[in-house]
């Protein structure tokens, strides 16, 4: 794992050849991330950002100026710095209970969706099965985006 900021920390920083980033919260179980990360650990293509303090992400964002690009006194933010390294076109999924970091796709233009979960299941087999869906989307988010690459 590696943080920028205490705000949001890389489970799996994004490759070269990232096509997806994952992106949770960091209240999601431990037990769901844990399932994420070990499910695309060998897969470059994507990459995982569990972000633990949104609202303080969001409001660095706003307050240096929503831009991509360094202020007139070379501050960047935080979101920016973790999004930067994404490949330009790949997708963001937001998985969660709540649409609340939607905005991120505006920091470097990347396109976003969603997997709306829901409530967090209680039982593991629960959570097995929700997984199971963002993996499902994060499988034709990646097949997506090697085919407009041209590898597929």
């Amino acid at each position: 794992m590696h943080a920028i900021s205490q705000s949001a920390v890389w489970i799996k920083e994004p490759s070269a050849d990232a096509g997806v980033v994952i992106v949770t919260s960091a209240a999601l179980p431990k037990y769901m991330i844990d399932k994420l990360h070990v499910a695309i650990d060998d897969w470059d293509q994507v990459a995982y950002l569990a972000v633990k303090q949104a609202e303080v992400l969001m409001v660095d964002w706003l307050r240096v100026g929503s831009n991509p690009q360094p202020s007139a006194g070379g501050e960047v933010c935080y979101a920016s710095q973790l999004l930067g390294a994404v490949p330009h076109g790949s997708f963001l999924l937001e998985v969660g209970t709540f649409s609340g970091l939607a905005w991120l796709g505006s920091v470097c233009g990347h396109p976003l969706r969603v997997v709306e979960l829901g409530e967090i299941a209680s039982s593991t087999v629960a959570m097995d099965r929700q997984v199971e869906e963002v993996l499902l989307a994060t499988q034709s988010l990646a097949k997506s985006v090697l085919q407009a690459r041209g590898v597929i």
